[in-house]
């Protein structure tokens, strides 16, 4: 009897609602961002609106986006075993998810701008973020399995840089570093474990249109070289270098280090045809490439550092929702099944593209960041370059909007199939396994 395709435990699935909640949730609070940054609609947005929104969007789409979506890759072949803790972890996850929304939204305290890591400066707002990094941290610990192909090399490196953020976190906490400073830098460390994610997303995605990707021994090492950089702020701290000098190592390691592993891997993949065939790889190739760009034509504290980063994450994003996308895809065992649209992916390449030409256009004409446009004095090139952010990121809100009304619905069906008596084998809502070897 031939075994049917692998199946991810109930625990994967919900992880995954986690994270597509975590994306969709993040385009409702962008609109008080969008709207402040767009001429004539600035008034509909409260002055003191718009630091909080900021905080809320940031988390929902970064912190709690990825890790949530980590957490469902690296849970997709957990064993029953240890499902019973992995569960546990989740709940905690999910919870912590809820209290960062929640008290995001209500909580007093004031917001604090930090770079990465924005935050609510409320011990119910910190305390939830903990819980939900702990949960995570918690998942990558426990669903640890040796790779058995390269890809799951690269899910399976990418853990460390999540590992080196909590120490360094941890090393910072009892050196009593201002909390804005720690997570500024915890936030530096964490990009290489985003960069490696979106590099083995990269090499699935590509692997299912049918490319073979780099061999092992160019792979591998190029996942270790996107990793390791994770290492040094950590080590450095140990060794007592003072605040100032670790803060401008912090900027150099970002500016070296971070980009040439995952740009020589895309272009790696980039010469095979059938990966540039591959849902949203080539968008989040380009998008990463935006960024690289953006990254070096800052110079001051402008809108051109948001152009950078928006290109950097909207290049993780697009790789995600492209595998979520995948996870979502119906197996040859599934009846009844269609394959959700890929519309949403090329709406938010577009949008995001146009969010930060505007951004990158606003800050070449000196407009500085973390702040709502004003029209007061501004000339008719600033006016244009913002409405131009104004538009990609409506843009940008609708293609999120439009991918979590088509995911989380199904995503909801699959954490239905998983507690069902019916085997999930055929269940119209199954799906396979993305990170895991077939």
């Amino acid at each position: 009897m031939t075994q049917g395709p692998r199946m991810p435990p109930g625990v994967s699935h919900r992880w995954l609602l986690v994270a597509a909640s975590s994306l969709g949730l993040s385009a409702v609070a962008a609109i008080a961002l969008v709207l402040a940054r767009t001429p004539v609609l600035t008034s509909l947005v409260p002055p003191d609106s718009f630091p909080r929104a900021l905080v809320v969007h940031v988390n929902l789409a970064t912190l709690l986006w990825y890790f949530a979506m980590a957490a469902a890759l690296w849970t997709e072949t957990l064993d029953a075993r240890r499902q019973r803790i992995a569960g546990t972890l989740q709940l905690v996850g999910a919870a912590g998810a809820l209290g960062v929304i929640a008290t995001g939204l209500l909580a007093p305290g004031s917001p604090v701008l930090a770079n990465y890591v924005p935050y609510l400066d409320h011990p119910l707002f910190l305390g939830s973020l903990a819980l939900f990094a702990g949960a995570g941290l918690g998942t990558a610990g426990i669903s640890l399995i040796r790779p058995r192909d390269v890809a799951e090399w690269g899910f399976a490196i990418a853990r460390l840089p999540f590992i080196m953020a909590t120490i360094y976190l941890l090393l910072a906490w009892h050196r009593e570093m201002p909390l804005i400073d720690a997570l500024w830098g915890t936030g530096h460390i964490l990009q290489f474990g985003f960069v490696t994610l979106m590099m083995s997303i990269w090499l699935r995605l590509s692997e299912r249109a049918g490319a073979s990707g780099p061999p092992p021994a160019i792979a591998i090492p190029l996942f270790a070289l996107a990793s390791l950089p994770a290492i040094i702020a950590p080590s450095l701290l140990l060794a007592g270098v003072d605040h100032g000098t670790l803060h401008d190592l912090h900027t150099q390691i970002m500016r070296w280090s971070n980009w040439p592993a995952p740009l020589a891997f895309g272009l790696l993949l980039a010469f095979q045809k059938n990966a540039r065939r591959a849902d949203g790889f080539a968008a989040s190739l380009g998008l990463y490439c935006i960024g690289i760009l953006a990254g070096a034509a800052i110079d001051s504290q402008t809108t051109l550092i948001p152009a950078h980063y928006h290109g950097t994450i909207g290049a993780f994003t697009l790789a995600q929702m492209a595998a979520v996308f995948a996870r979502l895809s119906p197996t040859q065992g599934a009846e009844r099944s269609t394959e959700p649209t890929r519309r949403p992916l090329s709406i938010y390449f577009f949008g995001i593209t146009t969010l930060i030409c505007g951004l990158a256009w606003s800050g070449m004409l000196g407009a500085p960041r973390k702040v709502a446009f004003s029209a007061a004095g501004a000339e008719l090139p600033a006016i244009i370059a913002a409405a131009l952010t104004g538009l990609g990121g409506t843009v940008t809100i609708v293609g999120v909007g439009y991918f979590a009304l088509i995911a989380a619905p199904r995503i909801v069906k699959l954490c239905q199939a998983a507690s069902s008596p019916i085997s999930p084998h055929n269940s119209p809502a199954a799906a396979a396994t993305f990170a895991a070897a077939r």
